[in-house]
Parts: C-alpha cells; structure tokens; sequence
C-alpha cells in the first residue's frame, strides 16, 4: 500500500511539473512574440532614415529619366521664370541628356523651385506634376518655358491646351489642374532645395555637391574618369 501511494505522489508531481514546464514554456514563447512585434515595428521607423543619403532625399521628387542605378546622379532645380535655366533647358539639356543619361552614366533628375506664390507660378508647378502623371513632363516642359513670357501665360487654359498639343489627355489634366493633390509635393521641393543648400537656379547637385551650370559637365566628367 505504502509503495502504491509513493508511485502516485510521483506521478502527481512529474504531472505538475510537467504542466509547469508548458506554461513555462507558452509564457516565453508569447514573450518571444512581442519583443519580435515591438523590434520589428522599430526597425520599420528607423531604417528608412539610416539608409537614406541626402541625394537619396530626392527620391520621388521632381521629374525623372535614364537609369537608377547609374553610377552619377544629378538633380536640377530650375525655375520657369529663369531665364538661364530657360537658356540650359533648351539648349545644353538635350545634349546632356543624349551624352550622359541616354548611355547609362547618369540618372537626371529635374525638380521646379516655384519660389513665387502668385496663380502662374503655382499653376505652372501644378501643371508639370500633371503632366507628369502622364508621362509627359519633359516634352511639356518646353512649352512651360516658351509660355513664361507672355502675360497670363500660365492660366488654367492656356496650360490645358499645352498638354493637348504635346498629346496628353486634356481633360484628366485639367483635372488634375483644379486639384491640391501635389500641393504638398511643390512645397517639399523647396524644402528639399534648401536643405541641401541651392541659393539660386539653375543649380545642380551632382551626386552630394551643388554645383552651377558651367561646373555640370566637367564635375561630372570627372566622377565617370572620361
């Protein structure tokens, strides 16, 4: 009888233990859990930030062409009111882009500084993030610059026709026109000039060095050893 209570008292506590084992277990595995949730919802916020250089600022602003990856990037802020950035615009930009962009070497960027609050220079603003949304930018861009001139160039309308005749679809244009949804958008692009340190237009930063138009090629000549 003594030897039958003794091998019950046993079972008992290896079945306590047992159960204290498991639940010792399922406590660390849901402290495991949480502390896995909280790392990774840390890493989420703080990564971006530690990767991101101050050219890599740029990335989804402005007006892009050529190749990511290339080995020299370089952004321009220009002003559509600038007559030197009209002058590179449509006289030293097709050849930059033919030479460096077109063969791999470079990843253009194109950002507009609208320093004026005035409705052209807005809409002007407005209007190239529109075209934008069409993939039209840059064969519309010309005919911001030839339109800067002229008094009210810059209306609703005037810009609406600009995109019909470089083949945008003139009603979701306008559209896009009369709405505030790239507000935001043009005021980063200013905060973005500025906090890399561009005093006037055209500027240019290649790579992390902010240079004026006549610096452009032979800085960027030096980066691809030519």
């Amino acid at each position: 009888m003594e030897a039958d209570l003794t091998t019950n008292l046993n079972k008992r506590e290896q079945l306590r233990k047992k159960r204290q084992e498991e639940k010792r277990r399922r406590t660390t595995t849901l402290i495991l859990v949480a502390v896995g949730v909280i790392i990774l919802i840390s890493l989420a916020a703080i990564i971006p930030n530690l990767l991101r250089s101050r050219s890599e600022d740029a990335a989804g602003r402005g007006f892009t062409l050529g190749n990511p990856n290339a080995p020299v990037s370089v952004t321009n802020f220009s002003n559509y009111a600038c007559s030197f950035c009209e002058r590179f615009a449509l006289t030293q930009e097709p050849e930059f882009i033919a030479n460096y962009v077109e063969t791999g070497d470079v990843y253009y960027r194109y950002i507009n500084l609208a320093f004026s609050q005035d409705a052209g220079t807005q809409n002007a603003a407005k209007a190239s993030y529109c075209a934008n949304e069409q993939g039209g930018f840059f064969e519309f861009k010309s005919y911001l610059y030839s339109a800067e001139g002229p008094q009210d160039g810059f209306t609703n309308d005037n810009l609406v026709e600009m995109a019909s005749t470089v083949g945008l679809d003139g009603a979701a244009f306008e559209n896009c026109l009369q709405s505030s949804t790239y507000a935001s958008a043009i005021t980063e692009d200013l905060r973005f000039a500025q906090a890399v340190g561009v005093q006037g237009t055209p500027s240019f930063l290649v790579n992390d060095k902010v240079v004026f138009a006549d610096e452009l090629v032979p800085l960027v000549d030096s980066l691809l050893n030519r």
